[in-house]
């Protein structure tokens, strides 16, 4: 009888052996391995930039090691998973029952007691349809197996890299970054509490959405871990004390626009300094801002370290998000550079002999091109007469960068040397261009225009950009001692206050060198510069194309450079570059570009001027001065030295001047036809009048409209032909001319 009872009790329990032991050895085991990352890109210090999503629509981090993951986390996630995960061998036996137990009660499926290897089996096992009975037990078999193939260590490890923390992020190394932007290892019991929450229901649970909706789940699984005696008292107090401050889409989706050029590349690292990118963002929002009034909605800044030709910043927008062109990335959208071309036709010619204190006539001029006749003016609507090269160059006068690149070859000249700089987008010859390039009618981009300019700050060593370490290699384009002199002349807030004033944006309290640029109609504005270490370009404008009111480089891109720049040497030194060998320092007087001895008629007009050894003006002479110590000007500026626009007054005077200038009007010539042009500001309506050889000119109209603003007169332009007369009050002379004007 006691043999009977015997049998009967041992044949359940070696079948019971039998199948905890050997059942889930019948089954294999689905493809456990970590899954790779998803494509991640990084700031130079390793900081992520964006997470790309992978094919199944999720982003990834690299896999942990289970001694990677801290001990209150993996606490938390225990708590909240799998208590008994170290003792119960895969299949917890005593949470079957309790869940049996409480869903018979509660006549309804209310409470769960699937493992952590459960949950990983489930989560690495592709499926559709139900998880019927039979899946349910292939699962748990395979959940013992697991338990009897792995150490739990091992195992909790694979869990945290496979399980979603929702928001398709996947695995625990996301989740930290993701919703704190934090590395695990600071994450606080609090933070790891919450994180342990989601699991079971991401999306319910969505701490992006309300982050209250999972603080009672996260209370629970604190609390929980005290009574495990995995949390003190004074711990749990303090955790459920916590203020929870989620990171939204911290470190996923930084510098948008420079993500989207890298993408695709075999390294992930870039160039970029984190913090600097969020800071020149938060300038670029902050003015642009204060812009809107008119008619401002985007900006794009680049900083480019100068040692290394490395991008540290890049902005391509206001907003990347913003429905008016967010996305467009305003560096590398080719854009008019107005006046940002001038140094370099400067730099030409002081290659080829002249220097800063060279002289240019600043005189009203025609060129013949193949498109017809070709008339540069200066923005203020007037010319200047004699100018340094520095002047000219300082103040961005248009009609003497025209005339330097003429004297240096033309448009062909420039354009070679601006192809060498990396300026991709001028492709068309030369002649398609014409002497209109030096003030900017070719569009290029910011980010190489900006690169450009970082040749200067190297004083003529070239490197092309770069986002990502990548091998470059620097070639010499420029020679050092005259991309020292256009450095000094950038720098130089004097050599611009005629134009910009004393106190204008480009005026920072370290020395710098800037240059602004302004397109046709106020579409683009620019402003680009550089210190020894760094070099600074911006763009402000409207992507749709349509003009700003009133916005030049130094009001719309000028207080965007300068608070960039501040900030780069906020607490670091700015230092200037050091001035090569072969350069001196002579006296000069600026009517004439000469030396000055102690020979020379004294002038409060005189000054130091850099030159190089090579490249010395020659002394003035006695006949370069009449008896009164007045410079003497060529036949060439008499009717300027006549005219209103003479701010040197009485210290020139003119070869010849006894002889009376004849009156002539250079702007209309007769039977000029104009077409009232609704996409210029006014409608193309006002008529700029000039005339040489007239002390006082006096013009009027019969059918037209005239009035003097400042130094010149405006015919205001209707349909019709119109004839304009000018008479010199001094002289009684008079001169007649007509315009035909068409409607639009």
């Amino acid at each position: 009888m006691a043999r009977r009872w015997l049998h009967r009790l041992l044949l359940p329990s070696l079948s019971l052996a039998a199948g905890w032991w050997g059942l889930p050895w019948l089954v294999g085991l689905p493809d456990l391995a970590p899954p790779e990352a998803s494509p991640v890109f990084l700031a130079r210090d390793g900081t992520p930039l964006r997470h790309l999503l992978d094919e199944d629509g999720t982003r990834k981090a690299a896999p942990v090691t289970y001694e990677e993951v801290p001990t209150v986390l993996r606490h938390a996630m225990l708590a909240a998973e799998d208590k008994r995960f170290f003792s119960h061998g895969g299949i917890d036996l005593l949470a079957i029952a309790r869940a049996a137990w409480d869903n018979a009660r509660a006549g309804k499926i209310v409470s769960g007691a699937s493992t952590i290897h459960q949950q990983l089996i489930k989560n690495s096992t592709p499926r559709e349809g139900k998880r019927t009975p039979g899946i349910k037990l292939r699962e748990a078999l395979q959940a013992r197996r697991l338990a009897m193939s792995w150490s739990p260590e091992d195992v909790l490890a694979a869990y945290l890299n496979r399980i979603s923390f929702g928001n398709n992020m996947t695995g625990i190394m996301m989740a930290a970054s993701g919703y704190f932007h934090k590395p695990l290892t600071d994450l606080t019991p609090a933070e790891c509490a919450l994180l342990a929450a989601l699991p079971q229901s991401p999306a319910r649970w969505n701490p992006f959405r309300d982050v209250k909706a999972v603080l009672p789940r996260q209370k629970v699984i604190l609390t929980k871990m005290h009574d495990l005696g995995w949390l003190s008292a004074e711990e749990l107090q303090t955790a459920l004390a916590q203020e929870i401050v989620i990171q939204r889409f911290s470190g996923g989706f930084a510098a948008p626009h420079v993500v989207e050029v890298v993408k695709g590349s075999e390294t992930s690292r870039t160039t970029l300094d984190a913090l600097l990118q969020q800071q020149v963002e938060t300038i670029i929002a902050q003015r642009i801002t204060a812009l809107r009034e008119k008619n401002v909605s985007h900006a794009a800044v680049v900083v480019i370290d100068n040692a290394s030709g490395d991008v540290l910043a890049l902005a391509g927008s206001r907003d990347f998000f913003a429905k008016d062109g967010g996305q467009i990335n305003g560096t590398w959208v080719p854009r008019s550079p107005g006046s940002a071309l001038k140094p370099f036709t400067y730099l030409i010619a002081f290659e080829r002999g002249a220097s800063p204190g060279s002289i240019v006539a600043d005189l009203p001029v025609e060129f013949r091109s193949p498109t017809g006749i070709y008339k540069p003016e200066n923005y203020a609507l007037r010319s200047y007469g004699p100018m340094t090269y520095r002047a000219a160059l300082g103040n961005s006068l248009n009609i003497s960068a025209v005339r330097v690149l003429d004297s240096i070859g033309g448009a062909e000249t420039l354009l070679a040397k601006l192809r060498e700089l990396g300026l991709g987008t001028l492709t068309e010859p030369a002649e398609h261009y014409g002497l209109g390039l030096t003030i900017g009618n070719a569009p290029v981009r910011l980010l190489e225009l900006t690169n450009a300019y970082a040749t200067l700050a190297r004083l003529g060593l070239h490197k092309p950009w770069r986002l990502q370490d990548t091998p470059s290699e620097e070639r010499r384009v420029f020679p050092e001692k005259e991309c020292y002199l256009i450095a000094d002349i950038l720098s130089d807030n004097q050599a611009r206050e005629m134009a910009f004033g004393a106190h204008s944006p480009l005026r920072l309290p370290f020395r710098c060198a800037a240059k602004t640029g302004t397109s046709t109609s106020f579409r683009d504005n620019w402003t680009l510069g550089f210190t020894a270490d760094f070099t600074v370009g911006v763009w402000v404008g409207n992507f749709d194309n349509t003009p700003m009111q009133d916005v030049s480089g130094v009001t719309g891109a000028g207080p965007v450079f300068r608070d960039v720049m501040l900030h780069l040497h906020e607490h670091r030194e700015a230092k200037w570059l050091a001035q090569p060998a072969g350069i001196v320092r002579a006296r000069i007087d600026p009517r004439t570009g000469k030396r000055l001895t102690p020979q020379t008629p004294p002038s409060r007009l005189s000054r130091d001027e850099l030159l190089t050894e090579d490249h010395l003006p020659p002394v003035a002479a006695a006949e370069d001065y009449d008896s009164r110590g007045r410079v003497i000007l060529p036949r060439e500026y008499a009717a300027w030295a006549a005219s209103r626009e003479n701010w040197l007054g009485d210290l020139v005077t003119v070869a010849g001047e006894d002889a009376r200038p004849q009156l002539r009007i250079t702007n209309p010539i007769a039977g000029t036809v104009v077409r009232l042009d609704p996409d210029i500001p006014g409608g193309g309506s006002r008529l700029l009048l000039q005339a040489e050889g007239a002390r006082e000119p006096r013009w009027s109209s019969s059918t037209l409209e005239i009035r003097v603003e400042g130094a010149h007169a405006m015919a205001f332009l209707k349909p019709g032909r119109h004839e304009i007369d000018v008479t010199d009050s001094a002289t009684g002379q008079k001169q007649r001319t007509f315009v035909i004007v068409h409607p639009e």
